[in-house]
């Protein structure tokens, strides 16, 4: 809401004419209807005498909000993440922009603070063609943010932002310096899901401790899905029974709790370095009717009303990116060179290509 449609409702509520309010700030009943109608903006000093006349703040009258609650900056970074992705090839910029802009008109906001640098990790992925300049400035102010994160203080993101700095300096910086940042952890974090809910429980809010188990459930399988694809790097299983036996068991827990499953596309990867080029062709097919597929959401019978799917939009347009990342991947590297013939692998590909 603009100042002026703010100081029209204001003086509504306080069931003030324009003739009132203008003869209490020793102003013409014209001068107010310029303010109301946005024509101009009253002189900085007679902020306090407007909000006193009309019984409420400056602060009110401005709109002024020192943060913005967890669910808005959520809402806010996912409608520019969405508007880009919709934009492609450029999208990244307006959103890059919308991004700083939020940042700048709250400074203070440790949630946006945070959700931005989760906000660069997807134009990273997202718009690859964006280009190296540009990502090397995009790191540059994810470690910005994460540094302002932890400075803050605040508990429920100081954690997350001390390992993503560690990850920084693993990944583009010094190996011993993220190994400090990690050692700042506590080494034994306890969980209070189930105290929290024992808690609910004993005050009369059942419905609040379901919720809180259900998100922190859906948390750690998201945590499982992720170890469990990082395990399939043969540096740290070379062997491939192994590796099979991760990729079932990332499948298996995906199909349990319908989360989306990815494992065809991991197992693909197996049968290449292996060798087992029909194997390979079987799975990337079965990758891309995953990938082309409706979304998969969390179970409702497991976990709602805690976790729904409140941006299905949101998931498309993730999932319409991973194919377009995968096809350009496809396109590029030569260990797909051999597959290309394959009448399979060319059905895929030409599904691939029209779902885009």
């Amino acid at each position: 809401m603009s100042f002026a449609s703010g100081l029209y409702h204001a003086r509504k509520k306080s069931g003030l004419s324009q003739e009132d309010v203008a003869g209490k700030l020793g102003v013409s009943r014209q001068t107010i209807s310029k303010w109301e109608t946005g024509t101009s903006y009253p002189d900085i000093t007679l902020l306090c005498p407007l909000a006193r006349a009309l019984g409420t703040s400056v602060d009110a009258l401005l709109q002024f909000e020192e943060t913005l609650s967890d669910e808005e900056v959520v809402r806010q970074v996912n409608q520019l993440l969405e508007t880009a992705m919709r934009q492609q090839p450029d999208g990244w910029q307006a959103a890059e922009r919308q991004l700083e802009e939020l940042l700048h008109q709250y400074p203070s906001c440790t949630a946006l603070q945070y959700n931005a640098v989760a906000s660069y990790d997807a134009l990273t992925m997202f718009f690859p063609a964006a280009g190296e300049e540009v990502r090397t400035r995009w790191r540059a102010r994810k470690r910005q943010l994460l540094e302002q994160v932890r400075e803050s203080g605040n508990a429920a993101y100081w954690q997350t932002a001390t390992i993503g700095l560690a990850v920084l300096e693993l990944t583009d910086g010094d190996a011993e310096t993220g190994a400090a940042l990690l050692r700042q952890l506590p080494e034994r974090v306890g969980d209070p899901t189930g105290a929290w809910a024992q808690y609910y429980l004993k005050t009369g809010q059942p419905g609040k401790a379901l919720e809180t188990i259900q998100k922190q459930l859906y948390k750690l399988i998201s945590q499982a899905q992720s170890l469990l694809a990082t395990m399939m790097d043969p540096k740290l299983l070379p062997e491939p029974q192994r590796q099979r036996a991760v990729c079932e068991a990332y499948g298996a827990l995906a199909r349990a709790f319908d989360f989306p499953d990815m494992s065809a596309g991991l197992k693909m990867e197996l049968c290449l370095r292996e060798g087992g080029l029909d194997e390979a062709v079987a799975c990337f097919a079965k990758y891309v009717e995953v990938l082309t597929g409706p979304p998969a959401f969390p179970r409702a019978d497991i976990f709602a009303p805690g976790v729904t799917a409140k941006h299905p939009e949101s998931a498309q347009a993730s999932r319409r990116e991973l194919r377009r990342l995968l096809l350009d991947e496809i396109r590029q590297d030569e260990k797909y060179r051999s597959l290309m013939e394959h009448p399979v692998f060319a059905a895929a590909l030409v599904r691939l290509e029209a779902s885009l």
